[in-house]
C-alpha cells in the first residue's frame, strides 16, 4: 500500500505534527508514505524523518486562486500517475478536492480520505460547510462532536469514522522527562524547583491572554511561579502589550514558535488551554497528558471528550476567575498535581495513543481498497 499525505502547508504544531505522527506509525507497519504540500516550517523536519516531500507551491492557502488551483491539479495528477498511489489522505478540504479532480479521469483512482480537524463554526459563514455534502472521500473525524456537526450538515454517518488524535509515546518518552525538563528550564533560567504553568499553540483564541490575566494575580502570591507561553502569530504583540499593561514580571515568558513539544511539556507542571473559540480536539492537551501533566481547558466542542474529572479541570470559556481558582488548587497542592498527572498519562495510553488512532485509519484504508 502506497499512501500520499497532503496538505496546503505544514506550518503549525497541530495538524502538521499530527500528520507526521500518523505517517511515522503507518510507515512502521511496512507501508510506503510520501508527503505533498506547498512547504512550511515542518518541511525540513518531514524530510529529516525520511519521507519523500513533493513540493507543489500552488497548494498554498495564501496563493489560492483559479489559475493556481488548476496548476496544482495538473501537477498533482502527474505525481499520482508516476507514483501510482493507492491512498491519498488529505489534511484539509481544499487539497482533498484538488486530489479528487487530479484523479478524476484516471482509470485507476486512488482512494480518498480526509482527516477533518475543523469545520466552520461562525454563524454567518456556515454555508462553507456545504462542501462536505456529497463529499468524495471517507472522513476521519477527530471527535464525536466533529462527527455530530458533520451529520447535522447532511453528511452520511457511514462516511465518517471517529479516530481522535493520537500521541507517539516514543517521542513523548516519560523516561526522558527529567532531562528535557532541565534543558528547557536552563534555557529560560527557571529554577528546577519552580512551578511552571504552560501553554502551547498559535496565539489567538487559545487562551494565552487568559493565562496572562491570571498570572498577573497569581505571581504576587507565589515567588516560585513561572509561565511559559509557546506559540506565535499576529496576536503575539497584542498579548505582550497586555502583559506589560498588567505589570507582569519576566517570570512570564514568551517562547515564540517552537516544535519541541515533548521538551516543553516536560518543563511544565500544569498545562492550561483556556480556549474560547475554534477548537475541535486539541492535540496539545493529549501531549501534555503524555508527560504526566494535569490539564485545564474549556467546555468547548470536542474538548470534554478528552477529560475525566481525575485528569484535570474543565472550565467555562473566558471565565478568568474560574481559571484562577483551578490554577490555585494545583499550585498549592503538589500531591494533587502529581496524582492527576499520573492518571492523565494512563488515560492517554488507554485511549489516545497513536497506535490506537492508526489502527482505525489503516482499517478504513483496507476496507476501501477491498
Amino acid at each position: 500500500m502506497t499512501i500520499l499525505q497532503i496538505r496546503g502547508d505544514f506550518s503549525d504544531n497541530g495538524p502538521g505534527t499530527q500528520m507526521l505522527t500518523i505517517s511515522e506509525e503507518i510507515r512502521s507497519r511496512g507501508y510506503k508514505v510520501e508527503v505533498a504540500a506547498s512547504g512550511g516550517l515542518l518541511k525540513q523536519k518531514i524530510e529529516d524523518k525520511g519521507f519523500p516531500f513533493h513540493q507543489i507551491i500552488e497548494l498554498s492557502r495564501d496563493k489560492r486562486n483559479l489559475f493556481n488551483i488548476i496548476s496544482a491539479v495538473f501537477k498533482l495528477r502527474r505525481l499520482i500517475v508516476s507514483k501510482n498511489y493507492d491512498i491519498i489522505h488529505a489534511h484539509n478540504a481544499a487539497t482533498l478536492y484538488i486530489s479528487y479532480f487530479a484523479s478524476f479521469f484516471l482509470k485507476r483512482k486512488p482512494r480518498l480520505f480526509h482527516s477533518c480537524r475543523g469545520i466552520e463554526l461562525r454563524k454567518y459563514y456556515q454555508w462553507r460547510n456545504w462542501i462536505y455534502i456529497n463529499y468524495p472521500a471517507h472522513i476521519f473525524a477527530v471527535s464525536e462532536y466533529t462527527k455530530k456537526m458533520l451529520c447535522k450538515i447532511g453528511v452520511n454517518p457511514n462516511k465518517i469514522s471517529v479516530t481522535y488524535n493520537g500521541v507517539d509515546l516514543k517521542r513523548f518518552n516519560i523516561s526522558k522527562k527529567n532531562l528535557y525538563r532541565k534543558i528547557i528550564r536552563d534555557e529560560f533560567n527557571i529554577p528546577q524547583n519552580a512551578i511552571v504553568i504552560g501553554i502551547i499553540g498559535k496565539m489567538g483564541f487559545k487562551g494565552h491572554d487568559e493565562i496572562i490575566k491570571v498570572f498577573a494575580k497569581l505571581e504576587n502570591d507565589h515567588d516560585n511561579l513561572y509561565a511559559i507561553l509557546v506559540g506565535g502569530g499576529p496576536y503575539m504583540n497584542e498579548f505582550k502589550l497586555l502583559a506589560k499593561k498588567l505589570g507582569v514580571s519576566k517570570r512570564l515568558i514568551f517562547a515564540g514558535i517552537r516544535f519541541e513539544a515533548e521538551m516543553f511539556n516536560a518543563a511544565f507542571d500544569i498545562f492550561a488551554l483556556p480556549s474560547y473559540w475554534g477548537e475541535m480536539f486539541p492535540n496539545v492537551l493529549l501531549e501534555a497528558m503524555s508527560m504526566e501533566l494535569p490539564i485545564i481547558s474549556t467546555r468547548l466542542s470536542g474538548i470534554p471528550e478528552i477529560f475525566t474529572k481525575e485528569v484535570g479541570y474543565l472550565i467555562n470559556q473566558r471565565d478568568t476567575d474560574e481559571l484562577e481558582t483551578k490554577l490555585r488548587l494545583l499550585i498549592d497542592n503538589n500531591n494533587l498535581r502529581l496524582e492527576m498527572g499520573r492518571t492523565a498519562r494512563n488515560h492517554l495510553i488507554e485511549n489516545f495513543s497513536i497506535k490506537i488512532v492508526v489502527d482505525k485509519i489503516v482499517k478504513e484504508y483496507a476496507n476501501k481498497l477491498n
